[in-house]
């Protein structure tokens, strides 16, 4: 178990893709005597648009000598996650032209697609502060690969991006080099001779990426899935309204929240994808909306598993921890989420390793808590022979394993076929690594939402004490009760005109339920107790006297 509990708190964090802008724009300082190649990586769809555009001051007399080269891969960690040293070493070695039909030896395909522009000189002056560079002299080609050593070489680069100067060809994760060389200086002493480059990838849909555009429909659906919940839990919350339970406000404040998160991650994308840029702070907004409603949704799980509003009226004592819990998961899951979508160099890796760390404790315990508390509520529900809501945990329970199963199962899948693998080819899928953790959130809100829907028989089934309670545990459930939503009717059923049959009926049954359950412990007792205490020691003797022959035919024997 405490494995299983250790893998459900990592899973969550294993595979974190960040939101990949469609306009990349880098300020490049052109330096005498050197030049500087810029490097930006972009998974891109077959007709997708590549624009590259320079800006610098239209009043500084600088000329400067600027080309590039635009190439393929089928795998996507040789363009992403690379560490400084190593995009640095690839930048110079993709951009030579005597590389064009050789890939790193890390690597193994057959062939890419390239392409590499003429050498284009660009006054500031002359083009008033703004280049486009022209049209491509020609298609993007494929060409044969076979890998080679990548030797160690120091230059100076800088991360840039990209618009259209060519089109794409074919699917793939493509990566475009550009290089700026100084030609011509103002002679004026400290001029601007800054240059801001833009590389833009338009796609035929928009500025998303190939792996990053399938989650823009994926959040659609989620909208409108949470949506209807809303309005579903609504109607059953207005039907039944004299009989809501407390736990069923936090399920539905768990729908809104999770139909809120949805909302700011589909705005997100969809900004993302009309104007290839993101709006400052709502990708934090939703990181933190998002890790409220993770909360709520532990919470809920929680107080669902030590029996609130089922088996327990109350949660007493048991309130405080899960708020304290509650309130350092919501801290750890803020953090971490920030730090996650702040930075997006592999350098940073550490430091988001160790802000989740934290988190991943904290996941730790709740699992754990979650699963002893469950196993203790159905033990209880068992001894008090309470059948009907011991069906309804069996169902939360098979569904909570299942839920384990599948995690397993598929973090295995992304191990073996996303993180371990040199060359992931199949990146097109990488956007599933997002979405299982949110249909498998949905498919236990929705159990839940079964489980635990409102009816006509909510309150009296939810406080219903069990067959061997106290009388002070019945008085307390009650005195809890009269301040429930509903009270007045459901005492009204106790009162009336038939109100002497049912009390007669229900004795009946009663006094039956103890006179069955009298005779079962009397059954065990005949059977596995002596009825005296001689009959005990009688058998204590017959025993020895057994063993004691037992030897003694042995002893003939021999």
């Amino acid at each position: 178990m405490k494995t299983v509990v250790i893998l459900l708190a990592i899973i969550g964090h294993a595979a974190a893709n960040l939101l990949m802008p469609g306009i990349y724009t880098e300020v490049v300082e052109i330096q005498q005597g050197k030049y500087q190649l810029i490097g930006v990586p972009q998974a891109a769809l077959n007709g997708t648009i590549v624009q590259l555009e320079f800006t610098c001051d239209p009043d500084v007399d600088l000329e400067f000598d600027t080309e590039y080269v635009l190439r393929s891969s089928p795998c996507d960690k040789e363009f992403f996650n690379t560490k400084e040293n190593e995009r640095r070493q690839n930048l110079v070695f993709y951009f030579n032209e005597t590389n064009q039909n050789h890939i790193p030896d890390a690597f193994d395909y057959n062939e890419i697609v390239y392409y590499k522009s003429p050498i284009q000189t660009i006054s500031c002056k002359g083009s008033h502060g703004r280049f486009l560079f022209p049209i491509p002299t020609g298609p993007m080609a494929v060409k044969q690969v076979t890998p080679v050593h990548v030797d160690r070489v120091k230059r100076d680069t800088g991360l840039g991006s990209f618009h259209a100067a060519q089109t794409i060809p074919r699917d793939g994760i493509y990566y475009m080099i550009i290089k700026v060389v100084g030609k011509s200086f103002p002679s004026k002493l400290n001029a601007n001779t800054n240059v801001t480059i833009s590389v833009q990838w338009k796609a035929p849909y928009g500025f998303l990426s190939a792996i990053d555009w399938p989650l823009l429909r994926f959040y659609k659906i989620m909208c409108v899935f949470y949506s209807a919940l809303a309005l579903l839990w609504v109607y059953y919350c207005i039907k039944y309204y004299r009989d809501i339970l407390r736990i069923q406000y936090w399920i539905g404040a768990v729908i809104v929240l999770g139909m809120v998160e949805k909302a700011f991650f589909l705005s997100e994308y969809a900004t993302m994808n009309d104007t290839g840029s993101s709006i400052d702070g709502i990708l934090e907004i939703a990181e933190i909306v998002s890790c409220a409603k993770k909360t709520m949704s532990r919470v809920l799980v929680i107080i669902v598993c030590v029996g609130y509003g089922v088996v327990k009226p109350r949660l007493g004592q048991t309130l405080n921890q899960v708020a304290g819990v509650g309130l350092v998961y919501f801290i750890f899951c803020s953090i971490e989420g920030i730090a996650r979508v702040s930075k997006n160099t592999v350098e940073a890796t550490r430091q988001k390793q160790f802000a989740a760390l934290p988190l991943v404790l904290t996941e730790m315990i709740i699992f754990y808590w979650i699963f002893t508390s469950l196993a203790a509520t159905i033990r209880m529900l068992r001894l008090k022979r309470n059948d009907v809501k011991l069906n309804v945990y069996r169902h939360f329970a098979n569904t909570l394993v299942f839920s384990v199963i599948a995690s397993v199962v598929f973090m295995l899948w992304s191990m073996i076929y996303h993180i371990f693998p040199t060359c992931r080819v199949d990146w097109k899928e990488l956007w599933v690594d997002t979405a299982f953790w949110h249909v498998l959130f949905c498919f236990i809100l929705i159990v839940i939402m079964i489980l635990w829907r409102p009816s006509q028989n909510n309150q009296r089934y939810a406080f219903t004490p069990l067959l061997d309670d106290s009388e002070d545990e019945n008085d307390q459930d009650e005195i809890f009760n009269a301040f429930a939503p509903g009270y007045d009717i459901l005492t009204a059923r106790t009162s009336g005109s038939g109100a002497e049959t049912r009390k007669l009926r229900e004795a009946e049954k009663e006094q039956e339920r103890k006179d069955e359950a009298i005779k079962e412990d009397l059954r065990w007792i005949e059977e596995n107790i002596p009825t005296t205490l001689a009959d005990t020691l009688i058998g204590g003797l017959d025993e020895n006297d057994e063993i004691e022959s037992k030897q003694l035919e042995v002893s003939k024997m021999l």
